[in-house]
Parts: C-alpha cells; sequence; structure tokens
C-alpha cells in the first residue's frame, strides 16, 4: 500500500489541474491567446421594446430579426436599469438564438435619439431710434397755418 500514495496524490493532482485549467486559461490566458484560439462573439442585435423592473430581477423584451427575446438580469440589476431604456438599440452576446435568456452579456447600447421639437426662441426687438424731445405743441390737423 505505500508503493500507491505517490501515485494516487499526482492523479489527483492531476485531475485536480485537468479540471480548472480551461476556466484559469479562459479568464488569465484570453488577453494573450492569438485570435483563431478565442471564443467566437456571436452579437444579435435588437430594438428594446418593454422593460419591467421587479423586485429581484430585471426583465426586458428585445425584438432582432430572428425573433423577440426576453432577458432576464439577475446580476447587476441597478447598472442595467440605468443604462438601458425603452428604444434602444441592444447587442446581447449569446450562442444562437434563443427565446429566453439569462443574464446575457451586454456588448453595446445605442441610445434613441427622440426628436424633439425646436424651441422657438424669441428674436430681440428691433432697435428703435430715440424720439424727438416733444416740444409741447400738438399735432395741428392738415391745411392749418400756425
Amino acid at each position: 500500500m505505500r508503493g500507491w500514495g505517490i501515485p494516487t496524490i499526482v492523479f489527483f493532482l492531476g485531475l485536480g489541474l485537468g479540471l480548472s485549467a480551461p476556466m484559469l486559461a479562459s479568464r488569465y490566458a484570453d488577453p494573450y491567446l492569438p485570435t483563431f484560439l478565442k471564443k467566437n462573439i456571436h452579437p444579435l442585435e435588437g430594438s428594446v421594446i418593454h422593460k419591467e423592473r421587479q423586485q429581484d430581477r430585471l426583465l426586458i423584451t428585445i425584438t432582432t430579426q430572428d425573433g423577440t427575446i426576453l432577458a432576464t438580469f439577475q446580476k447587476q440589476i441597478p447598472e442595467i436599469d440605468l443604462l438601458i431604456e425603452e428604444r434602444d438599440q441592444v447587442t446581447l452576446d449569446v450562442r444562437q438564438y434563443e427565446p429566453f435568456v439569462n443574464d446575457p452579456p451586454v456588448l453595446r447600447v445605442n441610445k434613441h435619439n427622440e426628436v424633439t421639437p425646436a424651441i422657438a426662441v424669441p428674436t430681440n426687438p428691433p432697435i428703435q431710434s430715440k424720439p424727438e424731445p416733444e416740444t409741447g405743441s400738438t399735432l395741428d390737423p392738415p391745411g392749418s397755418l400756425p
């Protein structure tokens, strides 16, 4: 039994490293990997048609070319609620179109530019010349001589 101790320890150590290596490699080595080894991003862009905040989650309905998506956010609720408004263009990172997604990464938000009517700015009144001082005489009717 004494001869099996070291190989057993090495086996379980290798098993632990083998299972945790993909998670650690994707987190720490991803910025240094060449582009052909990085995971692919599948952006899905759509327009937000409805947003509802509940006590512990945020529900956002997004219409895309493929269909409608209900995105449920349970992390960073206040931040996403402030960032995304109705009628904004949102780009999510999803593997494929699914009608229900939970906490999808938000890649981009393009705010909706609402056209506001121009506010009428009052124009400055024309500059008036100084009134001539009155001499105390009233206007005489036409045809009368002083």
